[in-house]
């Protein structure tokens, strides 16, 4: 192993250095709408509640909120495929 070379923890800083920059370049690339964080927020949200009401304790509470988000998600993306579909296929998009 290499624990304790001396020099070691620079090239781990140098790593962490090039991984920042690589995430500062890609931001603005990344489009992003309030949508994708309040919609699996919300469902995670509501998924600890029921858990905790099923079983008050942290591990439902942990599960609940897990589930709940990983729902949220799905439910988020599917309604995101069916405005991608409804554009291609040129249908008019109800408002929001």
């Amino acid at each position: 192993m290499l624990i304790g070379r001396p020099g070691n923890g620079n090239s781990s800083r140098g790593r962490k250095l090039v991984a920042l920059c690589l995430i500062l370049a890609l931001i603005p690339a990344c489009q992003w709408s309030p949508a994708q964080l309040y919609i699996p927020l919300a469902y995670a949200v509501t998924g600890m509640c029921v858990a905790l009401l099923m079983s008050p304790t942290y591990t439902a509470a942990a599960v609940g909120l897990v589930v709940g988000c990983l729902l949220g998600a799905a439910v988020y993306n599917n309604s995101l495929k069916r405005q991608i579909q409804e554009r291609q296929r040129g249908e008019p998009r109800p408002p929001n």
